[in-house]
């Protein structure tokens, strides 16, 4: 009992939505629970914004924010990701081509999540990452009667949320065909002959 108020207390906030009440049996632990949610308490809170623009539109001001916060979302994960992060460079060159290079990402990913929203998909970047990552290319590696070495490349099938991020994209569902490439031996015995030698690979 002492534990479920010491919960309550700590997360107060979400704690004061509900009425909970719990049973005990003769040795004071909880053998039942009920909770049902307050409706004298208000179920939305305010969220105020401070701003310096002459625009008194409020959903002109709503829409600047958000995309203020997609910038810094995305730059967020692009330093995470990528180590978009310049004080590693040593010189004034390499810290903007460093630079350039954050904001080539940050058009790509964000071209990318404007498409996807476009279709109802609001995944953030590392929700994105980590569906896709789901797909994975596959190779095989055999060796013939000819001791060459064949690698047989492919993709996986893709998951369900794979494949609509691909359609949303207008993308293929594998990035590429199957493939195939051989490396022959690289000595040839010298007692092997001419028709021998042929591969049927070639």
């Amino acid at each position: 009992m002492g534990t479920h108020r010491q919960d309550q207390k700590r997360y107060h906030s979400a704690g004061n939505l509900y009425q909970i009440d719990t049973k005990q049996d003769s040795k004071d632990n909880v053998t039942d629970i009920t909770w049902t949610r307050k409706t004298t308490t208000p179920k939305e809170g305010k969220y105020l914004l401070r701003t310096n623009l002459n625009d008194k539109d409020e959903k002109v001001q709503w829409t600047i924010y958000n995309t203020i916060r997609e910038i810094e979302a995305t730059f967020r994960v692009l330093k995470t990701d990528l180590d978009l992060r310049p004080i590693y460079h040593k010189t004034d060159e390499a810290s903007l081509a460093h630079l350039h290079l954050g904001l080539l990402a940050y058009q790509v990913v964000n071209t990318i999540r404007y498409q996807l929203k476009q279709k109802g998909i609001n995944h953030h970047w590392k929700e994105i990452i980590r569906v896709m990552n789901t797909q994975k290319m596959v190779t095989t590696t055999i060796v013939d009667q000819y001791q060459q070495t064949i690698f047989i490349r492919q993709c996986s099938e893709p998951i369900q949320k794979v494949t609509e991020i691909y359609q949303a994209l207008k993308y293929k569902l594998r990035p590429f065909t199957r493939k195939k490439f051989v490396v022959p031996q690289t000595e040839i015995s010298k007692n092997q002959t001419q028709a021998e030698r042929a591969s049927p690979y070639t």
